[in-house]
């Protein structure tokens, strides 16, 4: 592992159990003007958006999402995590959703992301990810703690499915 990306993650393990929002932020920040190299965890699917993890820990949790052309999250929360997201390459579609009084969520706000720009998400926020254009997504996520479940939503009803982490398969744990 590259030396600057242990020094990453050892930052964010040295954060508090609980840190703030703007902690997180900085700490990206950090990362994105050092150019902290993450091409070795850069891969894509055919099927769907693909999530490379780098590092899991009881504290927080490092991700690549490679999205590409036309790739898309489902809607979901984070599972009580809170979440950062740097745009390392592409044009980053995220769709806001509001749950209604009736249980079902409704879409609230849409707005764009472009390369080197920041995107946060707190244990309110239900959302979905995409990549519409013709370039690849790559983002840098960092959840703390670990983004261990989610719930996912749709639009025809109010069913929630629950997606659960499988670490087994994790290359840079």
């Amino acid at each position: 592992m590259d030396i600057l990306l242990r020094s990453f993650i050892n930052r964010l393990e040295s954060l508090p159990d609980k840190p703030a929002l703007d902690e997180l932020k900085r700490c990206l920040v950090e990362m994105e003007e050092r150019k902290v190299p993450v091409e070795e965890y850069i891969s894509f699917s055919e099927q769907q958006y693909k999530r490379n993890i780098i590092h899991v820990s009881s504290k927080c949790e490092i991700v690549v999402l490679c999205f590409k052309e036309g790739q898309t999250t489902p809607i979901h929360d984070h599972g009580g995590s809170l979440g950062i997201t740097i745009v390392r390459e592409g044009t980053m579609k995220e769709e806001l959703f509001k749950k209604q009084s009736t249980d079902m969520i409704a879409p609230t706000f849409t707005r764009k992301y472009y390369t080197s720009e920041l995107a946060y998400v707190d244990i309110t926020t239900i959302h979905c990810v995409s990549n519409v254009h013709r370039e690849r997504l790559v983002t840098v996520n960092v959840y703390s703690p670990p983004l261990t479940l989610m719930n996912i939503y749709n639009l025809e009803n109010t069913s929630v499915e629950k997606w659960v982490a499988d670490y087994s398969k994790t290359k840079g744990a």
